[in-house]
């Protein structure tokens, strides 16, 4: 979904209500090892579980954690304590069925919860399972938690038109809508209330009220009407909605998306017009607003819990990979792009994700795989080409990697900005093979399609210099790579280099040190470094470089090298 007025008051409201805690701090406080385990007998039974649990939440391991922490729950059921942390990773997890069976067990045990995302899953749990008397006693029992003055009014609202009293959820809503700030909100469930409802008049009223709103807090209610004029048999007046919004906002590529659904007869892809769909959209919308906000734990959290509303939204699984990526885990992320249902118009890029995912876990062989399954069901998708070519660069296997780039470019009717990197890539692959003449007009087509790459000018640039070639020219390229990107150790160490083969031994003493600083573990680096102390005196230093990069892994060439220097020094230049 795309909001088009920011959602943050909202959040910074929704634990106002009470004592309970702000919705971006529902876990447990980050805590050390010693402060975790002195909660813990070391003669309970549930020591060995609870530190493993301990050691693999603090390594990201969720599922892991959630595992050893049940179990060190069996050891001890009446520990709050350890309930409460096998919870929270249960939920980080995705074990959302588990989840809620554990809330409840928690709410009916002696030892009070003081935990809101605990109140808040015992409240779905009943949600879920359409008891709605049960809901509205559990949202009852929890008036003072911190997701009540949003949440409650939502939740008690549905659960009334479920039972088709439209009386009683316009009560329930009506402190919601009547909110100076957070009206507007109420005024949607309101409007899909009355389209669950079948109350259309009423609902194409509300929805046409949303829609004049110059900047609307969401474009969902405009998707939804068009909707329920498609489901009416009003499918060009739908139409002339649609492509009325679609203008007023700009060709927004989710009025774009969700329009083409709906007039293809499928529907929009979150429908909030019944009592899952519109509480799992809010956990949905309150996880975008974390997400760019960078609160990634709790967007993670609210979008376990929309999963659980709406396992069918694939928007979420998509949204969740993404942020799992960025929190580098990428173990989980694979697992979320894969639960993109099959069906959704997602799966294709999803899948590329899911690729991307497994390369970072280090599964580089299943990733293959995948890659060259796809291409014998589709084998001219250039995404998919270009994906794999890029596996086999990485692998250093430039012949084959070439021979997938050139069928992707093969694919480009007219090479775009965007297009840069194929080129590059390709280019880089013919430069290792030794094939100059093609690699240099690829890297030079890279640079015409996107002409301020830093990435493009530094390797170009380096290639010339390497070569005794265009040296100015050069020179200036990376100048200006390192002026695109100044903490970039890799370009920074060219500029060194290209002052060192130059002649200017000072300059490059400068450049490579800040690269040194920048990357000190690359061997390259360290070793180049070395080259220039040596030029201007600084022979125990530049043995100590030389040193440095053997200890890091070079290249058997360059490991020959560096033996030869660290016992012989360098010649002295002609």
């Amino acid at each position: 979904m795309q909001p088009i007025k920011s959602l943050a008051f909202a959040l910074a409201l929704v634990g106002c209500a009470g004592q309970g805690s702000d919705p971006a701090t529902l876990a447990p406080a980050p805590s050390t090892l010693h402060s975790e385990f002195r909660a813990v007998d070391a003669d309970n039974t549930m020591y060995g579980p609870f530190v493993a649990a301990t050691l693999a939440q603090q390594n990201e391991q969720h599922a892991s954690s959630a595992h050893y922490f049940l179990e060190a729950l069996n050891a001890d059921p009446e520990s709050g304590f350890v309930a409460d942390r096998a919870f929270f990773q249960l939920v980080y997890a995705g074990r959302m069925d588990e989840a809620a069976s554990l809330a409840v067990r928690m709410q009916g045990s002696e030892e009070p919860v003081d935990d809101d995302l605990v109140h808040l899953m015992y409240v779905l749990e009943a949600y879920k399972h359409e008891d709605w008397a049960a809901v509205r006693e559990r949202l009852s029992e929890q008036e003072g938690a911190g997701y009540g003055f949003l949440i409650t009014p939502i939740l008690g609202a549905w659960s009334y038109a479920a039972e088709n009293d439209l009386v009683a959820a316009s009560k329930a809503l009506a402190p919601l809508i009547n909110d100076p700030r957070l009206g507007v909100i109420g005024q949607e469930h309101y409007a899909y209330i009355l389209d669950h409802l079948g109350r259309y008049d009423a609902a194409s009223s509300a929805y046409q009220t949303l829609a004049s709103d110059e900047r609307p807090a969401s474009l969902q209610p405009l998707v939804a009407y068009a909707d329920m004029l498609t489901r009416t048999g009003k499918e060009q007046q739908a139409r002339e909605f649609l492509g009325e919004q679609t203008k007023r906002f700009g060709d927004n590529r989710f009025l774009l998306r969700e329009g083409m659904r709906i007039t293809g007869g499928f529907g929009p892809s979150q429908d909030a017009t019944n009592p899952r769909g519109a509480a799992g959209l809010v956990f949905y919308r309150l996880a975008t607003e974390f997400a760019q906000s960078r609160s990634q734990q709790a967007a993670i959290i609210y979008l376990r819990v929309a999963s659980y509303l709406t396992p069918e939204v694939s928007e979420i699984y998509f949204l969740l990979g993404n942020l799992l990526e960025q929190i580098d885990t990428p173990e989980s992320a694979v697992s979320a792009y894969a639960a993109v249902p099959q069906t959704s118009p997602l799966k294709p890029l999803a899948e590329l994700r899911r690729i991307g995912a497994l390369r970072s876990a280090g599964r580089d062989g299943e990733a293959e795989a995948l890659l060259r399954a796809a291409l014998r069901d589709a084998p001219n998708s250039s995404a998919h080409l270009s994906a794999l070519a890029d596996l086999l660069r990485d692998e250093e296997k430039f012949e084959e990697a070439v021979h997938y780039y050139t069928q992707a470019i093969g694919q480009i009717r007219s090479a775009q900005q965007s297009d840069w990197f194929i080129f590059f890539a390709r280019g880089v692959c013919y430069e290792r093979m030794g094939n100059w003449q093609r690699a240099e007009a690829d890297l030079q087509t890279a640079l015409q399609l996107n002409p301020g790459e830093a990435s493009v000018l530094n390797y170009l640039g380096y290639s010339w210099i390497d070569r005794g070639e265009n040296i100015d020219e050069a020179k200036a390229m990376i100048e200006q790579a390192v002026a695109e990107q100044p903490d970039d150790g890799f370009i920074v160490d060219s500029l060194g280099w290209v002052h060192y083969l130059t002649g200017d031994y000072l300059a490059a003493v400068q450049y490579l040190e800040k690269a040194v600083r920048l990357e000190p573990t690359d061997p390259t680096i360290n070793n180049h470094l070395g080259d220039a102390y040596w030029r201007v005196g600084r022979r125990i230093e530049a043995r100590f470089q030389w040193r440095h990069a053997m200890d890091n892994s070079p290249s058997d060439d360059e490991r020959e090298s560096l033996k030869e220097k660290l016992e012989l020094g360098l010649e002295e230049p002609s």
